[in-house]
């Protein structure tokens, strides 16, 4: 079935301050971020390994669920040669662990997997009202990990739905990285039979400004809602159309699931019109311009590759490594928006994987290798959003123009995947 349209509640607390939620706020200029020293968190990034986080308050227990891709596994049915370490900890940080354990994966038990995502669940004690859940997922194979960390606020209330979407073997799994695509059966799974109220948001939101660019950056997109409509808890519906949503039960209150709804390829993307916009950091508006305009734009942006690469041979790992990154970047940092277009997507882009990251509270730190004991950091800081949890916005900084243009001319001379 999909939702039809129905009255305004009478109090619709989200259509009076969905205006509000989304502004993009100036940051103060200040000298690019050093990594902290003696607190927080460091880890070093790696590829190959993805993985969504999902954390549910199921009253006296909370549920962990995990989405995860090992790229080295896509073609296996077993989680192979891979650990799952856990920590519980309080949020400052400031005391020793209140629990450490790893995962137990039993397949079809504790995990399972549908086309090449293994979903895996357990379980945990409530921690108190501020703890953060810390996962490290190992590749023992090819040493590789990758470090999640959750903050779990068990001392917020629970949604009493999920959002589930349905693949293409029937299956319906619960959405972890808050996007669906246009052509998903959706289902708000719930244990009662209260209707979901949904909102549907007009949104075209532009794609990060360079990270040297501390001006204008005080407004944001302006909102406004687009529809409502009631959807009925348990059964299946559709969402044709491609835009932000935000479902709740009580509209009188904050507590909501906010979510997009994508194209069917996302994160990958295929249409060609997709793969010129993805190009804005590394080419100039004139270049986009010619490129859209052209009558045979697949031809156009195949040239526009070829100048960039020199031969064919280059240009082929130039292009793969390029829309690999956008990939990574809408799979790892889409919030209300496409993750090519976030902050960090942006950098991640740019500039690639980072050595090493470093998290303390609501800040996180991006450290890359510049050669020549040169070390760029970038600094994010998580903000309240209404959408999301993973929403973070880069500390700018007119310091950033000598390296972002460097590495920009990196592509420009087909040097990036040399």
């Amino acid at each position: 079935m999909s939702p039809k349209n129905s009255q305004w509640p009478k109090r619709a607390w989200f259509a009076a301050t969905v205006a509000s939620l989304l502004l993009v706020y100036a940051c103060a200029p200040t000298a690019p971020a050093k990594a902290p020293r003696g607190s927080g968190i460091s880890y070093s990034s790696s590829t190959g390994i993805f993985c969504n986080v999902n954390v549910v308050n199921r009253g006296k227990m909370l549920q962990v669920s995990l989405e995860l891709e090992v790229e080295r596994l896509y073609n296996s049915a077993f989680l192979d040669q891979i650990q799952i370490r856990y920590e519980v900890s309080p949020a400052d940080g400031t005391t020793v662990p209140l629990v450490t354990d790893t995962v137990r994966l039993a397949r079809n038990e504790t995990y399972r997997k549908t086309n090449n995502t293994f979903y895996v669940n357990f379980e945990l004690p409530l921690a108190g009202p501020a703890a953060l859940l810390q996962l490290t997922i190992v590749d023992k194979q090819t040493d590789r990990s990758l470090r999640k960390e959750v903050p779990l606020n068990v001392g917020q209330a629970a949604l009493p739905f999920v959002l589930n979407k349905q693949n293409s073997l029937q299956i319906q799994n619960e959405v972890f990285n808050h996007y669906v695509s246009e052509t998903d059966t959706l289902r708000f799974a719930s244990v009662g039979n209260a209707p979901v109220y949904v909102y549907r948001v007009k949104r075209d939101f532009l794609p990060a400004l360079p990270p040297m660019q501390t001006e204008g950056l005080s407004v944001g997109a302006e909102l406004e809602v687009d529809s409502f409509f009631t959807v009925a808890a348990n059964r299946d519906f559709h969402l044709r159309t491609k835009g932000l949503y935000f479902a709740q039960v009580d509209t009188a209150a904050s507590l909501g699931l906010g979510f997009s709804v994508m194209e069917r390829n996302y994160p990958r993307f295929r249409r060609v019109e997709n793969l010129i916009e993805a190009l804005l950091y590394i080419s100039t508006p004139d270049e986009i311009g010619v490129l859209t305009s052209s009558p045979d734009r697949k031809a156009a942006l195949d040239d526009f590759w070829l100048r960039l690469g020199g031969n064919e041979e280059n240009t082929r790992r130039m292009i793969k490594l390029f829309y690999q990154r956008v990939e990574y970047a809408n799979r790892q940092f889409t919030t209300y928006k496409e993750g090519w277009k976030t902050d960090m997507g942006m950098i991640y882009m740019v500039f690639g994987e980072p050595l090493n990251v470093f998290k303390s509270g609501n800040t996180q730190t991006w450290v890359f290798d510049m050669g020549n004991r040169d070390e760029l950091k970038f600094t994010f800081i998580e903000k309240s959003n209404q959408f999301t949890g993973k929403h973070h916005e880069l500390q700018r900084n007119g310091r950033y123009r000598e390296y972002w243009y460097a590495n920009v001319e990196k592509w420009r001379l087909g040097l990036v995947a040399n």
